[in-house]
């Protein structure tokens, strides 16, 4: 039982100093941590300010008409064109 306690604070002991050396010491992993960590958070706030709702609520089509008009190609009008041909 006290060899297994003592494994115990051994691995507690290990994460707590490799813990403090990532705070303490200027490490490239700690900065790129905290500037994903930043990005996601602004991310997020983007997302929930900007596309989390509808800007009206009656303003909802079909998910078949918002993929025609996304994917479908438009027709060029005839009068419209180059006109160097001519």
């Amino acid at each position: 039982m006290t060899l297994a306690l003592n494994r115990h604070s051994t691995r507690r002991s290990r994460w707590r100093t490799r813990f403090t050396r990532w705070v303490r010491g200027p490490t490239l992993a700690r900065d790129i941590a905290i500037i994903l960590a930043i990005k996601f958070v602004l991310l997020m706030a983007l997302k929930f300010t900007f596309f989390n709702h509808p800007q009206a609520q009656h303003m909802m089509l079909p998910p078949e008409q918002v993929a025609q008009a996304l994917l479908s190609v438009p027709v060029p009008h005839p009068s419209r064109g180059d006109q160097h041909a001519r």
